[in-house]
């Protein structure tokens, strides 16, 4: 009978900070900064391993951001690929390509994060995986939220 008593009160009160959660979570303005124009230069870090199905459409995505090209800069990192990723984004001329070692057998996606910060030009760094396609303001809106609310 106690124990049940317990595991009700540990129930209830689990759904309450559930509760309180989502209604945090809905309380949590939308941003919509798309007109505020902004000059933060931002450096794009890319980890890929055999990613060559998908690539390619990342960066013509990134290719077509409404944010000024000429303050982004794209680094894909490639993690020892066995496909055509590199050649892929050989092909990209505003990409810089760099290629992780194979010293290291574990934490891949990590280490090549971790190596495309050291070898970014910019503070400002946004991170994204080869398999996904970012809205065409994804920069402008993450750069125009640091200019309104950080104060770059």
């Amino acid at each position: 009978m106690v124990l049940m008593w317990i595991l009700i009160s540990f129930f209830v009160c689990y759904a309450l900070l559930v509760l309180w959660c989502c209604y945090a979570w809905c309380r949590i303005p939308v941003y919509h900064g798309e007109t505020i124009k902004s000059a933060i230069p931002i450096s794009i870090i890319i980890p890929a391993r055999n990613e060559e199905e998908n690539i390619s459409h990342l960066l013509e995505a990134i290719e077509e951001q409404s944010y000024s090209s000429a303050l982004i800069e794209v680094i894909v990192v490639d993690d020892q690929s066995t496909d055509q990723t590199a050649a892929i984004v050989s092909s990209f001329p505003y990409v810089k390509l760099l290629r992780l070692s194979s010293d290291i057998q574990q934490s891949h996606k990590k280490r090549a994060i971790e190596f495309g910060i050291a070898n970014a030009s910019h503070e400002w760094i946004l991170t994204t995986d080869a398999d996904c396609i970012p809205p065409v303001n994804w920069v402008a809106q993450i750069a125009a939220f640091a200019a309104e609310k950080i104060r770059c």
